[in-house]
């Protein structure tokens, strides 16, 4: 169940997509003329606020009436593009996996924490009663996006915010890709080590693609006390992800599960 990978050096071209198609995009890259002329090519479109009220009942019910109005082809044919962050992509991964019984999806992430976590694996969801994710699916994207120009362009705090993440993938399944992370936290070396960290996650994800035996559980290192960072200080998922694995390898170390010299060497990367 592993998405299509497509690297590309900046937006997809148009004749990608079939004229039946409805994109997806957070409202704020309209304030970039590069993103503002692309999305105005598209003959449907939906803008949307990223952020975790995306995420609701409420948002999903308007949604759903701001499509009705677009008069869209109900045919075999539509798909859907999620062009954006970590909440774009799950938003609308929930809605094309429930959408006339589901729809092809394809994502292209806007950030690096979207384009190394959150496009794979085909988790997605709402949240409800204040929970994070109680309501979704398991629905892959057909294809994913990896454009350089994006990410490249994209402020070094966004980096950061995707760090845990890597980091985490790299504790889990390479010890070559952690020595690498020790010394080249920036982005252009970032990107070009993207194909390897993908393919990582993917090796744990297909093992236990919906959650059946456990395994899929370990790409939750970091996030037990992560979660409890974001939804009490507010604090970006992707720095809360980093110090919540800074707490996993300080607890790990205290209970004896983790020798003095890998959790000097954790510790020392997740600050760096």
């Amino acid at each position: 169940m592993k998405s299509q990978i497509v690297y590309t050096k900046g937006l997809p071209n148009l004749n990608q997509f079939s004229d039946e198609t409805l994109l997806f995009y957070d409202s704020i890259l309209v304030k970039n003329k590069i993103f503002k002329s692309w999305i105005k090519t598209f003959k449907y479109k939906v803008s949307l606020k990223s952020g975790e009220e995306l995420k609701t009942i409420d948002s999903f019910s308007l949604v759903l009436n701001k499509i009705s109005k677009l008069a869209i082809p109900k045919s075999t044919n539509l798909s859907f593009v999620a062009l954006g962050g970590g909440s774009i992509g799950d938003f609308v991964g929930f809605l094309s996996s429930v959408y006339l019984r589901g729809r092809r999806l394809e994502l292209i992430p806007s950030t690096w924490l979207s384009a190394v976590d959150s496009s794979h694996g085909g988790k997605n969801g709402l949240n409800f009663l204040k929970t994070k994710n109680q309501i979704g699916s398991f629905y892959p994207a057909h294809k994913i996006y990896i454009c350089k120009e994006i990410l490249l362009s994209q402020p070094n705090e966004r980096l950061l915010e995707s760090c845990g993440e890597i980091i985490k993938i790299a504790i889990l399944g390479d010890k070559r890709l952690f020595n690498f992370l020790e010394k080249n936290i920036k982005a252009t070396e970032i990107y070009k080590k993207l194909p390897k960290i993908i393919r990582l996650k993917y090796e744990i994800i297909n093992q236990d693609y919906f959650e059946k035996n456990g395994s899929r559980r370990l790409l939750n290192l970091g996030h037990t006390m992560g979660h409890v960072f974001e939804s009490h200080f507010g604090w970006p998922h992707g720095i809360a992800v980093l110090l919540g694995l800074q707490f996993s390898a300080r607890w790990s170390f205290n209970q004896g599960y983790l020798g003095q010299k890998d959790f000097f060497k954790i510790s020392m990367c997740l600050i760096s």
